[in-house]
C-alpha cells in the first residue's frame, strides 16, 4: 500500500483535533476543529466532493483550522493542547496561504 504525502496532512489535522477534543474543557472550537480536519480528509480522500463552489476549500478549511488552532492555544497552558493547536494552526494557514496564492 502506498500512502500520498498529500493525505498525511490531512491525518495529521484530524489526529490533532481529537487530541484537542479530548484533552479540551470547553470544547466548541475542538468540535469544529474535528469536523473541518474531516471534511478536509473526506475531500482529499475523494470520498466526497467539495460543495461549496463560491469558495475553494483551502479558503474556507484553512481558515476555520486557523481560527480554531488560535483560539485554543491562546486559552490553554496544558502542553498537550498546545502542541496539537499548533498543529492546527501550521496546517490551516499553510493551506489559507496556498489557497490565497492560487487565487492572486
Amino acid at each position: 500500500m502506498k500512502i500520498d504525502t498529500l493525505i498525511l496532512l490531512p491525518i495529521a489535522a484530524v489526529v490533532s483535533s481529537i487530541l484537542l477534543l479530548m484533552a479540551g474543557k470547553k470544547r466548541i472550537f475542538e468540535l469544529i476543529a474535528v469536523i473541518a480536519s474531516a471534511v478536509w480528509l473526506t475531500v482529499q480522500l475523494g470520498v466526497i466532493r467539495w460543495p461549496i463552489k463560491q469558495a475553494s476549500e483551502g479558503l474556507v478549511i484553512g481558515a476555520t483550522l486557523l481560527i480554531c488552532g488560535l483560539v485554543v492555544y491562546l486559552a490553554t497552558n496544558n502542553k498537550r493542547e498546545v502542541t496539537a493547536s499548533t498543529v492546527l494552526s501550521i496546517l490551516g494557514g499553510v493551506l489559507l496561504l496556498t489557497a490565497l496564492k492560487a487565487l492572486g
